[in-house]
């Protein structure tokens, strides 16, 4: 940023807060301010006051608990916007009230302020504040060994990842590509394209027995999901080999698996572990009043925003627009959005200004808008533009750091594109199951997904799992929402009152049928054992011709007793055993690899006893998904399979194509082992 411009930015704050601080003294009556030049310079010495009192804090008080930190924010600041307020003549203000009530105004104001002429008051606090806090209450680690920083972006396949580039959305990421720093090396998921499967085979190598987002567990005689603290938990125990991509000393901000991180925040899988590290500086941004100001007021502006955008989709008319995009969406989108996002971001820059030899942290907001707006519209893409700005606050953070970085940008799976199954066809899975079933069968359907809640939840499990008198009373506010494991759940599918009252429990029931995008998962829930194709046709002789002639159904996946894993489509037959086809084959639209998927699928001992997958259109890249979602993911067809590593050409990639979330880590545990000379994980 240039001097000028610079000053013309201080010149505009001075102006727009003179004008605020006149409008202030017709509704505060403890303020009164003569004239405009006393106003004036009120709003200069208020500047220079917030600056002193970042020094002041760091410096005296940066050793208090750091809940302390939001009510000390406002209390000191407007106990100094009324002491030196009343030194300026013409202006007076009767007590520290009134001075908090000017604080709260301001920097409000500023906030706003900030977003519309772009001034970047997050590098100034991260210079400012930010190192300076680290530096007292951080280790830091000097070392001419590079570190990695991991950024996954939720969601973005490989495709609408270079238009973002090619259309200018990313100019950070846009730079690096042609500067030359960094290049793009795509891959390709497993059959279940969903965070859940993908983020332990790319955070520990290893992804088995996890077929879908959640899926019946037979052994157990109940559901199992990866969002489930208590299961991602006994999955990462069972999946980790100690040699995890964070392993020796990593961070872990914002995910379901933790890699083997020695600190973690807002991780599914370490939520319960109250021993844990998390971050020193999880609670430090709320030092700055501007920052508590910003998250306020950006917060209600999203909701305002997202009010505003979806209207405009109704007025454009798009091809899809789904029921679950209503008014209390907008909530969920700013929560998941801007207050989440600032949050990774601040504790990514506190990791990398103490020198972490490796962090990865999520970003999920462009994943949840184009899950209910879609993943070309206009909304979707500004999210994207937001997060390359978070990535340039995280590149100018790299410049102070202890240490040189490698920083990697990549996606866990992409979207892809369709009406629900209901709207193109009039009928849900669980309606077309129910239809065919003979007898008095109790059949349990769980059809939509809201990872949203699960952040929601993930952030109050992290306060009130912490080793604080203050977790302790936020676990007695919470006691409603807390299920019988002892986790905070909240959401309309996740509060345990709701589930209380809920009519069928999914134990209770003979058949499961769940959804994972364009995907369906049918489970029986006395078999011990995967029903094979045979035994479902004597049970529910009309279930698989139904399923298979529907015409939004692309395949189904049964074992037959006699034949091995069938793929069953309209006009053919894919024999896995063998890779042997009769007819058509109904993988011949999806990926080269459709069978390769199939086969790992298929070999996992909770694969559903039937596996539906919706029709896929390779011309339009069309697939209807069976949530009520605009795009999804979680199974087979388009571009939710292709993802992308955004990586500096320091680091060399494999000639051959990268296939499956494990190949991910293999490659950049690969660069971990080379570049730091870590032990190297187990083959």
């Amino acid at each position: 940023m240039t001097k000028r411009r610079r000053l013309y930015q201080i010149i505009t704050i001075v102006i727009v807060q003179a004008l605020t601080l006149m409008l202030l003294t017709a509704v505060l009556p403890g303020l009164a301010i003569e004239s405009w030049i006393s106003a004036f310079v009120v709003a200069g010495v208020l500047i220079l006051v917030q600056a002193f009192y970042w020094w002041a804090f760091v410096t005296f008080l940066a050793w208090l608990p750091v809940w302390l930190y939001p009510i000390l924010t406002f209390v000191i600041s407007g106990g100094l916007v009324f002491l030196v307020s009343n030194f300026i003549s013409g202006v007076t203000v009767d007590g520290i009230g009134t001075g908090i009530w000017i604080s709260l105004t301001l920097t409000a104001v500023n906030a706003i302020l900030g977003g519309l002429l772009s001034i970047d008051m997050d590098e100034r606090f991260d210079i400012n504040v930010t190192q300076k806090l680290v530096k007292r209450r951080g280790q830091i680690t000097e070392t001419d060994i590079p570190g990695f920083v991991f950024l996954e972006i939720d969601g973005l396949g490989e495709k609408i990842f270079r238009r973002a580039l090619a259309e200018g959305y990313m100019p950070t990421l846009k730079r690096w590509l042609d500067e030359g720093s960094h290049t793009i090396t795509g891959w390709e998921t497993e059959l279940t394209a969903q965070t859940g499967a993908m983020q332990p085979g790319i955070l520990l190598g290893n992804n088995a027995e996890i077929p879908a987002y959640r899926w019946w567990n037979r052994k157990l005689g109940r559901l199992e999901m990866s969002n489930n603290p208590l299961d991602s938990r006994a999955l990462e125990a069972r999946l980790s080999t100690g040699r995890g991509l964070l392993s020796d000393g990593g961070a872990s901000r914002g995910n379901m698996f933790s890699g083997d991180a020695s600190e973690s925040l807002m991780t599914y899988s370490t939520l319960l572990n109250r021993e844990r590290a998390s971050s020193p500086g999880f609670y430090l941004y709320l030092l700055s009043p501007y920052v508590v100001a910003r998250l306020f007021t950006h917060y209600f502006g999203e909701v305002l925003k997202e009010w505003w955008q979806a209207a405009q989709q109704k007025r454009r008319k798009d091809p899809y627009i789904v029921k679950s995009r209503n008014t209390t969406y907008a909530f969920l989108r700013a929560f998941l959005g801007s207050f989440m996002q600032d949050l990774i971001t601040y504790t990514v820059i506190g990791d990398v200004l103490r020198g972490v030899p490796a962090l990865y942290a999520l970003y999920a907001s462009y994943d949840d808008v184009s899950h209910f707006a879609g993943m070309e519209t206009p909304e979707a893409f500004e999210t994207l533009e937001q997060t390359d700005h978070y990535f340039a606050r995280i590149e100018r953070a790299l410049k102070q750091a202890p240490r040189p970085y490698h920083i990697v940008i990549l996606c866990d799976h992409g979207q892809s594109i369709g009406p629900t199954f209901k709207a193109a066809y009039g009928l849900s899975l669980e309606e077309i199951v129910k239809g065919v079933i003979q007898g008095d069968k109790k059949i349990f359907a769980s059809l939509n997904t809201n990872e949203a809640w699960d952040n929601i939840s993930a952030l109050f499990n992290e306060s009130v799992n912490a080793k604080t008198r203050t977790a302790r009373v936020l676990r007695t506010a919470l006691r409603s929402k807390v299920n019988q494991d002892g986790m905070v759940a909240v959401g309309p599918e996740r509060d345990p009152n709701n589930l209380e009252k809920a009519e069928l429990q999914p134990e209770e029931a003979n058949i499961v049928v769940l959804a994972s995008g364009c995907s369906g998962l049918i489970n029986f829930t006395d078999a011990q054992e995967r029903l094979t194709y045979e035994e479902i046709q004597a049970r529910h002789p009309d279930l698989i011709p139904a399923l298979v002639s529907h015409p939004g159904v692309g395949f189904v996946l049964v074992r037959s007793a006699k034949d091995g894993d069938l793929v069953l489509g309209k006009e053919g037959i894919h024999f896995l055993k063998d890779d042997t086809v009769e007819g058509v084959d109904p993988l011949a639209v999806y990926s080269p690899n459709a069978a390769r998927h199939l086969k790992l699928e298929s070999s996992y001992e909770n694969c559903p006893d039937l596996l539906v997958n919706t029709q896929y259109d390779p011309v339009t890249e069309v697939i209807c998904g069976f949530e009520d979602q605009v795009s999804h993911h979680g199974g087979l067809g388009g571009p939710q399979n292709f993802g992308f590593i955004f990586h500096p050409k320091a680091l060399s990639a494999p000639d051959e194509p990268i296939i499956a979330s494990t190949g991910v880590y293999k490659l950049m545990r690969g660069w971990r082992e080379q570049v730091q000379g870590l032990e190297p994980a187990k083959s």
